[in-house]
C-alpha cells in the first residue's frame, strides 16, 4: 500500500511567502478508498506577519466575501499553536512519505516549503514526490464537483476532498489498465 499525502492550506496571500491561515493533510493510499489519517493545524498569524510572511488586501476582501462559518475557521483564534510547531507536526507528518499533493503545482506545497526554509526546516520530500491534483482531474475526467461538493474552505476537509477525487482518477486509470491495481 503506497502513502501519500494530500496538503491544503487556507491563507491570506497567494504568493509562496504567505501568512496561513490552517493547514490540513490527509494521508492515503491513491489506489484505495478514503484517508487513512487526518492532520489539521491552525498556527498563529502574528507570528508570521512578525516573520515578515505577506497579507493580501485582495485576498482579505475575497475572504470577507464568504460564509461565517468559513470566516470562523479560517481566522479565528480557537486552537492556534505556534508557527514553528504547526510547521514541525507537519514536517513529521510528511516524512518518508511515498508522494504529496496539492490541488495545483505552485501553491500549497510551494507555500509549505517556503515556511520550512525560512524557520530553518528541511523539507520533508523529494522535489520529484510532488504531485498535482489538477493535472490528474483534467487526464481522467474527474472534479472536485462531482457529486455537486461545494468546497468548504475547512482546509482538512478539502485536503480529504482532494485525496478522494485523486483515488477516483486512479480508479479510472486503473479500469483502462494505464495504471496497476
Amino acid at each position: 500500500m503506497a502513502s501519500h499525502v494530500m496538503i491544503d492550506i487556507e491563507s491570506l496571500d497567494t504568493s509562496p511567502n504567505c501568512v496561513i491561515l490552517t493547514i490540513g493533510a490527509v494521508r492515503f493510499d491513491p489506489k484505495g478508498d478514503g484517508t487513512i489519517e487526518k492532520l489539521e493545524l491552525r498556527p498563529t498569524m502574528e507570528e508570521q506577519t512578525e516573520l515578515g510572511r505577506e497579507i493580501n488586501e485582495d485576498t482579505i476582501r475575497w475572504w470577507s466575501t464568504q460564509s461565517p462559518a468559513a470566516l470562523e475557521e479560517a481566522m479565528g483564534d480557537q486552537d492556534r499553536i505556534p508557527f514553528r510547531e504547526a510547521m514541525e507536526k507537519l514536517y513529521k507528518f510528511c516524512w518518508n512519505q511515498d508522494a504529496v499533493w496539492s490541488n495545483g503545482a505552485s501553491f500549497d506545497v510551494v507555500a509549505m516549503e517556503s515556511a520550512w526554509r525560512q524557520l530553518g526546516i528541511a523539507i520533508p520530500w523529494k522535489f520529484w514526490t510532488v504531485r498535482d491534483t489538477r493535472t490528474l482531474y483534467e487526464v481522467t475526467g474527474v472534479s472536485l464537483r462531482d457529486d455537486k461538493h461545494v468546497t468548504t474552505h475547512k482546509a482538512v476537509e478539502d485536503a480529504e476532498r482532494q485525496a478522494i477525487i485523486v483515488q477516483r482518477g486512479y480508479k479510472k486509470l486503473i479500469d483502462v489498465g494505464l495504471v496497476k491495481p
